[in-house]
């Protein structure tokens, strides 16, 4: 794990210091709104400038971001010559700033790059800062896009890794309650998935189940608000992050992908509702380890996994069926096909994801 942690409250303020050996010209990549709106890109800048960091921003980032966008934030990187990429705003934003990255040191498009290819070369700097408590995308070798046939496309490797996160929880004051209900359950999707993963270490489970653990007791009390829960929150996405590095996610994200690229439902959501009912296939196939899981994070006597996450689903306003998405049985066969075709998470599953499973994991959310 290359990537320096700096967390602390107010270490934003620190970024020029952080920042310092990392070049002369800065790229400062973040979503359309957020950091205007608070200030934050102009906070930013003149930190970086209080060193003699010069500054020019990608403001282009939309939820879900694209192939293109990527792209697009890379052909500003060359015709600014800049040094390195800062990276202010949730999962979209940094995997941008990653991708672009990879595009802009290594030359042509960041499509040249998705998986099964390994980027394992040295990148030019990037400073992830998250303004969200979900992707863990601040430490780890991920960047996921969308690309021309709207499906979910990864880049991967070692090179990926951001070279310096700063996790200042002030900045989680301003998020939304939808985000942080949403981005806390892509944080415990993640560590659920990477404790019930064909590729799980006792490393990677000793992240997962830590950061399981705080999330079931801070995620609704963060979602209320209160900074101290964002702060846990912030530290569990972390966890979860590192853990994902060793073991990638699995059945969540895999047939969760679907509904956001085509009901624009956030990532988080789509993801945990899956997990609703995958987690009754965990059980049944590995019921020792599901009982370890329900101990070690504090949710033993609720009713099985599944009750467990329904219930922090119901305290945070999250969907629990796929009929309050507006979902018949009809349009099943389509998302289940959809699914079926990221192998590249389902592959990590601890049993085979057959098309009977899938047909049965989505017939159990209606």
């Amino acid at each position: 794990m290359p990537t320096k942690i700096v967390f602390s409250r107010g270490s934003l303020g620190k970024i020029g210091e952080l920042s310092r050996e990392l070049g002369k010209k800065a790229l400062i990549v973040t979503g359309r709104g957020f950091a205007k709106k608070y200030g934050f890109d102009a906070r930013i800048r003149e930190e970086l400038a209080r060193v003699g960091i010069g500054s020019v921003f990608f403001s282009e980032v939309d939820p879900n971001p694209s192939v293109e966008t990527a792209d697009k934030c890379a052909e500003v990187a060359r015709r600014e010559k800049v040094d390195f990429f800062v990276a202010f705003g949730g999962g979209s934003v940094i995997d941008t700033a990653k991708a672009a990255n990879v595009a802009y040191t290594l030359g042509g498009s960041s499509k040249d790059y998705l998986w099964p290819r390994s980027v394992d070369e040295e990148l030019l700097p990037l400073v992830a800062i998250p303004t969200t408590h979900g992707t863990g995308s601040e430490v780890t070798k991920y960047s996921v896009l969308v690309d021309e046939r709207q499906m979910k496309v990864a880049i991967s490797g070692r090179g990926v890794y951001p070279s310096l996160a700063i996790l200042d929880a002030e900045v989680l004051r301003y998020l939304p309650r939808d985000q942080s209900a949403s981005t806390g359950l892509d944080a415990l999707s993640h560590a659920v998935e990477a404790f019930f993963s064909g590729k799980s270490t006792p490393m990677s489970d000793m992240y997962a189940l830590e950061a399981a653990r705080i999330i079931f007791r801070k995620l609704p009390c963060a979602v209320d608000g209160f900074l101290d829960c964002r702060e846990w929150m912030l530290y569990a996405s972390m966890l979860a992050g590192i853990a994902i590095n060793f073991t990638g996610t699995n059945i969540g994200h895999g047939l969760g992908y679907p509904l956001t690229t085509t009901l624009n439902l956030p990532h988080g959501f789509a993801s945990a509702i899956i997990l609703l009912s995958a987690s009754e296939f965990y059980e049944s196939y590995l019921p020792s380890r599901a009982e370890y899981f329900m101990n070690s994070v504090g949710i033993k006597g609720i009713g099985g996994l599944r009750e467990a996450l329904k219930e922090l689903h119901r305290k945070v306003g999250a969907p629990t069926s796929l009929r309050e998405l507006n979902l018949s049985e009809k349009q099943m066969g389509f998302y289940v096909s959809e699914g079926l075709k990221y192998r590249r998470n389902l592959q990590n599953a601890p049993f085979e994801v057959t098309e009977e499973i899938a047909k049965e994991i989505f017939a159990k959310l209606l």
